[in-house]
């Protein structure tokens, strides 16, 4: 049966829930018997166990066995519930018009639903077991995967009922929430499936080869950004009916250990600012051509850095104290909205992508910073206004940091 809840206002609760009420001004769960109220709040009393990438990867050690495949899943079905139960309070503690928005509410919704879905487990004991909770993982992934266009939307129509520091502490825990759910999640979906696919004969490159769980150890960034681009030029094309020529030029035989859809979401959000602003400064100034887009990779010691140069106007001081706020974006200030979703989001289980508008609800960049400091990378823009912009993306390499990441 469908979960759905009302949020009604607080009402009084039992002696045993006291020590976890919310404020008397906040949200509760509806009294219907199939929100088990009690159980949702005695999950987010739990302290959060932090995890290093280099203790996810310690399941992979070959070989992989059934063992280790236990040992990672016993951790993922302890630790997923009680995070996806602290985001379900921290929508309890929003403004009560703002929760009652249906895009916020609906978000909401789909939080508890996944926990609900989670947490119903019986402790895993068996691999026939694990598979089961695999495949319920990869469901409650894809469920949640339009949850930031979603939210966007709902703030932007509720932005005037919170104060503009609120909700950015809202979403950046939201988004750093989701991000350790996903790698959490589909790290330990990739080594059930990598270890099925032992099982079977072998047949060429196994997936340990360059795989462990869901990092790539050899990613290639000029590979990706090629693939990136592409994708972006053809989404420009169906939107403006034209497009620019790009050109990919540096250090483009190295390699970093990373998770590709971080590094797809990150460059597909930089690449459509960049093709946007040409084709509408090319536009407005009556060239008859579009420059070329430059992206220029470096290796460092540990890192990568990408370059994304345009000619496509820069941005205006005014504008450049507003790219890395949430909800706030050029096609808005021009008076368009877009409300068909605001972001490529990928699949990291299938590591496909897929495509999203070229310009949305201005989530791109200040998403795609939070994304890039995650494991200790960053994101620069330089302006040159008349001109165009360089953005400076410096990725750290995932093996080179393993142990001091905790997520």
């Amino acid at each position: 049966m469908p979960l759905c809840a009302t949020l009604l206002p607080l009402r009084a609760r039992t002696s045993a829930l006291r020590a976890l009420q919310p404020p008397l001004s906040r949200r509760v769960f509806s009294s219907e018997p199939h929100y088990d109220e009690k159980t949702v709040y005695q999950y987010a009393s739990q302290q959060i166990k932090p995890v290093s990438i280099g203790q996810l990867l310690k399941y992979s050690a070959p070989p992989l066995t059934p063992a280790n495949i236990l040992d990672s899943v016993a951790y993922t079905q302890s630790e997923l519930p009680v995070r996806l139960a602290k985001r379900v309070i921290s929508f309890h503690n929003l403004p009560f018009i703002v929760g009652t928005n249906p895009h916020i509410a609906r978000v909401y919704n789909q939080y508890y639903e996944a926990f609900d879905r989670l947490y119903s487990f019986a402790p895993i004991d068996s691999i026939e077991r694990e598979q089961e909770f695999s495949r319920a993982l990869e469901r409650q992934t894809q469920i949640l995967v339009d949850v930031i266009p979603t939210i966007a939307q709902g703030f932007l129509e509720c932005k005037q009922y919170m104060a503009r520091e609120e909700r950015t502490a809202f979403i950046n825990e939201l988004i750093r929430s989701r991000i350790g759910l996903r790698v959490i999640g589909e790290q330990h979906v990739a080594l059930s499936y990598q270890f099925r696919e032992r099982q079977k004969p072998a047949s060429g490159e196994e997936p340990g080869d360059v795989w462990v769980g869901a990092i790539h150890t050899k990613l290639s960034p000029a590979s990706m950004m090629r693939q990136c681009a592409q994708m972006v030029q053809n989404m420009c094309e169906l939107h403006y009916a034209t497009t620019p020529s790009y050109y990919v030029d540096g250090d483009v035989d190295e390699t970093i250990s990373y998770i590709p859809s971080h590094f797809e979401y990150i460059t597909c959000e930089l690449l459509k600012n960049a093709f946007r602003a040409t084709v509408e400064f090319s536009r407005s100034q009556r060239r008859l051509s579009h420059p070329p887009i430059q992206i220029t990779i470096t290796k460092g010691e540990g890192y990568v850095g990408v370059r994304i140069r345009d000619q496509g106007g820069g941005i205006s001081k005014e504008n450049m104290r507003n790219v890395f706020e949430y909800s706030w974006s050029t096609m808005q200030e021009d008076g368009e909205t877009s409300t068909a979703g605001m972001s490529l989001q990928t699949n990291l289980a299938m590591q496909q992508g897929i495509g999203g508008p070229i310009a949305g609800l201005g989530f791109g960049l200040p998403m795609a910073r939070l994304y890039a400091g995650y494991f200790g990378g960053s994101l620069d823009i330089v302006s040159m206004e008349g001109y165009g912009c360089d953005v400076f993306l410096k990725l750290r390499s995932i093996e080179g940091s393993v142990e001091q990441k905790q997520i």
